[in-house]
């Protein structure tokens, strides 16, 4: 079960997209809908963010266990953003240069993939911000109250997006989510708004999957912070330079 779950988590971490066919007549609460459009249009606004993932995995095949953790920064206004995220002790970078993407094939490797996002989509739903509150826009949606996260005040949406939306999702970008072999179960996607900026603070996507007789859990939390600060991205030369045009093997 290790290898599909893995292929969770770094679908998750670097590839979840808005997605749109949900299991039929989704329950929907009026104040979560409201919650949740009042947060997509503030975040139309925002300029550039930094953020921090930590990653957890576990499986049933004798408890074994992954763990890692991330971090990332988007401009919004250049259309640029980079992450790297660690699982096990390896380093797996990404970057976005307004619609041309670079993604490490392999975690601590030295191949590059490239290739275009999809002229298409909003720019900001290739960001972690816009895509995770994309994924709430249709299916399951409910305000769980109020709660206080890092000293803040923020009001906590929770929806069930189906699995096969996951499974479907594209990025345009040859990002996406390959789960195996393995089936999956359930998916929960949690989301704390502060109250007032109706800004992101904090996130969290928790994915089940089955096969072969086992289960594995991954989730997916991230921590979005610096709301508006200065952030600077630039793709490395040898990246750019070396990258594959037509991505990665087996995207």
């Amino acid at each position: 079960m290790r290898r599909p779950a893995l292929h969770v988590v770094l679908a998750l971490s670097l590839v979840l997209a808005g997605c749109s066919v949900f299991g039929d007549e989704p329950v929907r609460e009026e104040r979560a809908v409201e919650r949740l459009d009042a947060a997509r249009e503030r975040a139309d606004t925002v300029e550039s963010y930094r953020y921090d993932v930590a990653i957890g995995v576990s499986t049933t095949a004798g408890g074994e266990r992954i763990d890692g953790s991330g971090s990332g920064r988007v401009n919004v206004t250049t259309r640029q953003q980079a992450a790297n995220i660690t699982i096990d002790g390896s380093v797996a970078g990404s970057y976005v240069d307004n619609r041309t993407a670079f993604k490490q094939c392999r975690p601590g490797g030295p191949f590059w993939g490239k290739e275009e996002l999809s002229a298409e989509r909003n720019w900001s739903e290739f960001t972690p911000l816009g895509r995770q509150l994309s994924v709430l826009s249709t299916g399951d949606l409910y305000d769980n109250g109020t709660e206080t996260v890092d000293g803040r005040r923020t009001v906590h949406l929770s929806g069930h997006p189906s699995p096969s939306a996951l499974e479907e999702s594209d990025d345009g970008a040859g990002n996406r989510p390959l789960f195996g072999s393995s089936n999956v179960d359930h998916v929960t996607v949690d989301v704390w708004l502060n109250e007032t900026t109706n800004l992101p603070v904090r996130s969290r996507i928790t994915v089940r999957v089955s096969g072969d007789g086992e289960t594995a859990t991954a989730t997916l939390t991230t921590q979005f912070r610096d709301y508006g600060d200065q952030v600077a991205v630039t793709v490395p030369h040898d990246v750019r330079a070396d990258a594959m045009e037509l991505g990665c093997a087996g995207d």
